[in-house]
């Protein structure tokens, strides 16, 4: 049977203890479950606050990010993107990659991915340098 979510309706929740390193900022990300039918992966909403994204991490079989809400940035081997509510990102497997909320906008994704298929124990490059203030302005 077809199951159904909503990133706006549905529960959200903190980000759960053991994730809490996966981000700069985790009291301002909150997370929500999605049903997700598909053999082997999960899916969940992201809900980042203004200046809130992850720390460089890959994951080993890839990821998969649509982008529903807000303005957001994805860093990655090639260079930092803006994106917008309507992009999709597909990081591929051992892709190094962050993502998250630009400086003065909130944002959310929906991520599909093999649970507990990420790696943080990566460098963390020009992570540091390459998120000014106005980044997405």
């Amino acid at each position: 049977m077809d199951e159904f979510g909503s990133t706006s309706n549905d529960p959200v929740g903190d980000v759960p203890e053991n994730l809490r390193s996966l981000f700069n900022k985790p009291d301002d990300v909150k997370v929500q479950k999605l049903p997700c039918n598909l053999p082997g992966l999960k899916s969940m909403a992201v809900h980042f606050g203004a200046g809130a994204r992850t720390v460089p991490h890959i994951h080993h079989e890839g990821q998969h990010l649509v982008f529903v809400e807000g303005v957001g940035v994805v860093g990655d081997e090639t260079g930092v993107r803006v994106v917008r509510a309507g992009d999709v990102v597909s990081s591929p497997p051992g892709g190094w990659h962050w993502h998250g909320a630009t400086p003065g906008s909130a944002a959310t994704h929906v991520t599909f991915e093999q649970p507990g298929d990420f790696d943080r124990d990566v460098e963390r490059r020009d992570w540091d340098d390459t998120y000014p203030s106005d980044l997405g302005r």
